[in-house]
């Protein structure tokens, strides 16, 4: 089985995570409403809402995850926005990628 390119994925958005910009920086809003989510906060208080707080190049890469382009051309389009900011970008944006695909804020796919 061949492995495959990294920046080759394309990065989807999880439809669970809603987004509010907010003086150019994004806050990603998951909403726990799940049975066991409401029970936990019951019992543990547990909040029903997370917020993840995105710096500036977090947002902007999570501006242009769009479903079409891969973590090439997001690569691309990141240092063209925001230049020597983003160096060393492929290793600093796929391990963003990673903390993402982690915490189930996206999903990848494969180029079609």
């Amino acid at each position: 089985m061949a492995k495959k390119n990294a920046l080759e994925l394309i990065p989807v958005k999880r439809s669970h995570v809603n987004w509010v910009e907010e003086e150019g920086l994004i806050k990603l809003k998951i909403y726990r409403n799940h049975w066991y989510d409401k029970l936990m906060h019951r019992l543990f208080k547990t909040p029903l809402e997370i917020t993840v707080d995105l710096d500036e190049i977090g947002s902007c890469v999570w501006m242009l995850i769009d479903g079409e382009k891969d973590i090439a051309e997001i690569g691309r389009l990141l240092e063209a926005e925001l230049g020597e900011k983003v160096s060393p970008t492929y290793p600093r944006l796929t391990t963003f990628m990673k903390y993402l695909y982690n915490a189930d804020f996206i999903s990848f796919r494969d180029r079609k």
